[in-house]
């Protein structure tokens, strides 16, 4: 595995739908767990942090004390993330404007999908959700002298199109670096939008000017391609079955929130042959045979991208992680630094 570049991104957020869950269960405890790992081993992450959460955090801090405890600990984590020399991003789920707090259950409600793409939102809101974004993320990473600029964004729910609401608050920011797009993959519903059926096949990274799906070598923003993993009819049957298994097992854990409800209108993947399905490259449902499924396609390819999310990962997932970067790392000359990947 010589000359590898292995990235591990996350996406540092509650629940999106009926219940949030609490900080403690989805971001903090779990994130503890990933920085353990992380740092046992010597790799590094990237997390995308879902600003406009802790953007009305800090609304409601002033007048629940539960939401302001949440806050200073959310805080003191993202601190602590980047002390240890991962990087923090801005990560914009702009329905948080619709949500509702629960003071007796500390849980939000975001039942309300209506701004759920960026681009749903006029430009003052616009403006103002990237604006505090990115002053929420400096007000950590100024507390470290030397600490990179800000140079990178993740779409929430991949939403990057039309790339045209994105791109002036990346060149007001400077922000070059782009994080969302799954070539091939392609998602329409009542609240999500995404579509990357024209996007590079089999480029880790390529350079774009107005369009996230378009290569082009003069462009100013660089694209950073989420991997997927190819199973067959019977390899997915069989991962079912594990899946099953350790559910009855009580291996995987009921999720302690609730997702985005939307209504699907079209979905797929271009790039998908036959009856091979692609899944997304993820922690999430992490198994001894999905374990072996990914170690074989990071031997392959020299750059693997995993997304995850911290709250969807269970105690056996983390056992499940730990033997995945201890394979890597036995390997040796795996890149997890996006800053010092050479592709």
């Amino acid at each position: 595995m010589k000359g590898k570049t292995v990235l591990f991104t996350f996406d540092y957020e509650l629940f999106l739908g009926d219940r949030s869950g609490q900080p403690k269960d989805c971001v903090i405890d779990p994130t503890n767990c990933l920085l353990q790992l992380l740092g046992n081993f010597n790799f590094k992450g990237v997390f995308f942090v879902d600003t406009v959460y802790l953007m009305r955090l800090e609304e409601i801090a002033k007048v629940y004390e539960a939401a302001s405890r949440d806050l200073s600990t959310i805080q003191q984590q993202l601190e602590e993330i980047v002390r240890q020399g991962h990087a923090i991003f801005p990560h914009i789920h702009a329905h948080w404007l619709d949500a509702v707090y629960d003071s007796e259950g500390n849980e939000w409600s975001l039942k309300d999908t209506r701004y759920y793409q960026f681009a749903s939102l006029d430009i003052d809101r616009q403006t103002l959700l990237f604006d505090r974004s990115m002053q929420i993320i400096r007000s950590v990473t100024n507390k470290f002298p030397g600490h990179p600029e800000i140079d990178s964004y993740r779409a929430g729910g991949w939403s990057i199109q039309p790339f045209s609401h994105f791109k002036p608050h990346f060149l007001r920011y400077g922000i070059t670096q782009e994080w969302s797009v799954i070539p091939g993959k392609y998602h329409f519903s009542s609240a999500h939008f995404f579509d990357f059926r024209k996007a590079p096949f089999g480029l880790p990274t390529y350079r774009f000017k107005e369009d996230p799906c378009e290569q082009d070598k003069s462009g100013y923003f660089t694209e950073w391609t989420i991997s997927t993993l190819s199973l067959t009819p019977f390899e997915k049957w069989v991962n079912f079955k594990v899946s099953g298994l350790l559910r009855r097992l009580g291996k995987k854990k009921p999720m302690k929130g609730a997702t985005v409800s939307s209504v699907t209108k079209e979905e797929g993947d271009s790039y998908q042959q036959g009856n091979i399905s692609r899944v997304t490259a993820s922690f999430e449902g992490l198994n001894p045979f999905m374990l072996r499924k990914y170690l074989s396609a990071i031997r392959k390819e020299t750059y693997f991208h995993f997304i995850s999310h911290p709250k969807l990962l269970s105690s056996f997932e983390f056992s499940m992680i730990e033997k995945l970067f201890a394979s890597l790392k036995k390997k040796n000359s795996i890149q997890t630094d996006f800053r010092k990947a050479t592709l």
